[in-house]
């Protein structure tokens, strides 16, 4: 495992108390002399730390009026690399997990392909219901291989949102993705989990996830329609 450089640390810190509301929408950040005497790091550092939060949509930053968190809802755009957890806790929802569960299994023939390892390997498996404010909206399953994430199944308790967990304990960022989207209606299961009739039209979405063009994660997500919202930019043709 590579040593994070000091300004990547402190762009964690400082994103995480963005993702948890300790700085809520609209607050201004500290200035950066503040931030140079809060991290004892130099002016060079925390601009860096500045410049990455603001091109992954965290802050906005006004010549002469400060850094402000950014103004987020709970439409996923998908112009930048983000989880469902992140997306709903930026605008201002209470995010919480429910059921989370770890186990180690052997992958489909469907996710090796994805993930580019063997049937034979192991997997972690991370499957978990996401609430906003005590409303279930997703049903989540993460697969994971285990060279990349050794002994996650003794932290379960310490995954808030799973993107921001590989980054903070595992030096992985999650730089692009590749999803399919398509529309299902919830079978028994499903709508006991989310708490809807059977039959309610929900999302699917099937994502891998890469750092620097190598498959760190399969995610399969089911997600109420009627709870969340996609936004796709696209420019030209």
């Amino acid at each position: 495992m590579t040593k994070k450089p000091m300004y990547y640390d402190i762009y964690l810190k400082i994103k995480n108390m963005i993702s948890n509301g300790e700085y809520a929408v609209g607050d201004f950040l500290p200035t950066e002399n503040d931030l140079e005497k809060i991290y004892r790091v130099s002016r060079t550092t925390i601009r860096k730390v500045i410049s990455l939060l603001s091109s992954d949509g965290y802050i906005e930053v006004k010549q002469g009026s400060g850094t402000r968190v950014a103004n987020f809802n709970s439409t996923q755009r998908f112009n930048r690399v983000t989880s469902i957890s992140e997306t709903l806790r930026k605008n201002n929802n209470i995010v919480t997990t429910k059921s989370i569960f770890i186990d180690t299994i052997k992958p489909e023939k469907k996710i090796a392909e994805k993930l580019k390892i063997d049937v034979n390997d192991d997997i972690y498996r991370v499957q978990r219901v996401i609430l906003a404010n005590d409303i279930p909206v997703a049903i989540i399953k993460n697969y994971i291989h285990h060279k990349f994430t050794p002994k996650i199944d003794k932290k379960v308790n310490d995954i808030k949102s799973l993107y921001i967990f590989l980054e903070s304990e595992y030096n992985l960022r999650i730089d692009s993705a590749k999803d399919l989207i398509s529309a299902k209606n919830s079978d028994f299961i499903e709508s006991e989990l989310l708490n809807v009739d059977i039959g309610t039209s929900l999302m699917s979405i099937e994502r891998t996830s890469f750092q620097k063009n190598i498959p760190i994660t399969y995610d399969e997500s089911i997600i109420r329609a009627d709870k969340y919202k996609i936004e796709v930019h696209t420019k030209g043709r």
